[in-house]
């Protein structure tokens, strides 16, 4: 599958940062750990998804 476009390689970063960032804030609840990944496992599809959209439907990339 072809590779993310720079940007979207930019988008998974930040998602990486505002994770590793997350970590790092004082535990106020046992499920915020939980519901922060969840969270950014969704946001993650949805740009994972992106390369397959741009394809053709032949399994070629438009």
């Amino acid at each position: 599958m072809r590779e993310l476009t720079q940007k979207e390689h930019d988008v998974v970063a930040a998602l990486v940062e505002a994770w590793n960032a997350f970590l790092e804030l004082p535990i106020q609840h046992g499920d915020d750990i939980s519901e922060f990944r969840h969270g950014i496992h969704r946001l993650q599809e949805k740009v994972l998804a992106r390369p397959t959209r741009r394809m053709d439907g032949q399994g070629r990339f438009a």
